[in-house]
């Protein structure tokens, strides 16, 4: 089977990682595969050929089983050559990652998301199957029409065994641990993570630090609110690091105080690596992952993430054992790969 997979580009963020972790495990079944992208960011590295394309580059169509498309301007590109698409007797599919009336409006402004909105609804009526990440994620869209649905948890491996981290930032990160309880987050720093949460709580409790793995255009703008609650000594924005997830294990508490996600690789890698993790009760996140296995607080409630934060503290291993148990039953990448090959071939077989 040849499948082609479009995407916006190669950058280091969780649906590109998803792809990744994918095209892995399918180019080592035998799965014949190939990736395009229009932006000129590279971050990560594929196990099959990638090209750079332009929005308006037809790509070779015909010599695919099935294409299949993750995010906005992907799908909006096989739409437009969705008659091409059918011509050359492929099937078309696409992965939702987001939840649109939310992460648009957070992107792109709230008057812009009403414009992008009805495109990209669209673009999924010419799909012959959809995939969403959850059971939330079927309740958030349950008023918007799909031709065929199928729900397909998103699975991440992450290596015990593999390289550590530099000996700077290993140093920077005991330095506050002596001091501290390290709070910590891997992400795009952008006003959806809900970052600000943390500071706040860094001015009512002096015993956190936070550690940000990541970068994205927030970062000033949480750099000002950390000076300006004078908390600038306890909070450090690493900036990009390559497998982020190496630095999970050295944190005492995973934040994750999201205002809207979808699947959060990061979350399941901690879920992996037994480490407490504290988020917020959205609906996302709440429907996926039960107080079994996350400490959860409810959102702008710094009362409530102090006492969350506080019980992650005090976590004896049954919470974190039962998260990477949760984990390990259906999180995993095999377990990703295994459903989305049932269903290619279900749907290769309708051809």
């Amino acid at each position: 089977m040849k499948i082609a997979f479009i995407i916006t580009s190669l950058a280091n963020k969780g649906p590109i990682i998803m792809v990744q972790s994918l095209v892995l495990k399918l180019v080592q079944k035998g799965f014949d595969c190939d990736v395009y992208y229009f932006d000129a960011i590279t971050d990560l590295k594929f196990n099959c050929p990638v090209k750079q394309i332009s929005f308006f580059e037809v790509i070779p169509f015909r010599n695919y089983d099935l294409i299949h498309s993750h995010l906005f301007r992907s799908d909006v590109y096989c739409a437009i050559h969705h008659q091409k698409i059918q011509k050359a007797g492929a099937k078309l599919i696409s992965t939702i990652h987001t939840a649109i009336y939310d992460d648009l409006a957070f992107t792109y402004g709230k008057l812009v998301s009403i414009l992008l909105i009805p495109v990209w609804k669209l673009a999924w009526q010419k799909m012959d199957h959809v995939i969403l990440l959850t059971k939330a994620a079927q309740r958030y869209y349950q008023n918007t029409e799909f031709k065929a649905l199928s729900i397909i948890n998103n699975g991440r491996d992450v290596s015990l065994t593999g390289e550590g981290i530099s000996d700077t930032d290993l140093n920077e990160i005991l330095a506050l641990k002596k001091k501290y309880t390290l709070l910590g987050t891997v992400c795009n720093i952008d006003s959806r993570k809900g970052l600000e949460q943390i500071l706040e709580l860094l001015t009512i409790n002096n015993n956190y630090a936070f550690i940000v793995i990541g970068d994205g255009p927030e970062h000033r703008t949480l750099a000002a609110i950390a000076r300006q609650y004078r908390v600038s000594s306890r909070f450090k924005v690493m900036g990009f690091r390559a497998e982020g997830y190496r630095y999970i294990k050295h944190f005492d508490i995973y934040v994750l105080p999201s205002r809207s996600e979808g699947m959060p690789l990061a979350l399941l890698e901690t879920m992996a690596l037994k480490v407490p993790a504290v988020c917020t009760r959205i609906p996302s996140l709440a429907a996926e992952f039960s107080d079994d296995v996350c400490y959860f607080f409810n959102l702008d409630d710094v009362t409530d993430l102090s006492r969350a934060c506080e019980l992650a503290t005090n976590d004896l291993g049954l919470k974190t054992l039962a998260a990477f148990e949760t984990y390990n039953n259906k999180y995993t990448s095999e377990k990703m790969v295994k459903n989305y090959v049932e269903l290619y071939e279900i749907l290769v077989e309708t051809l």
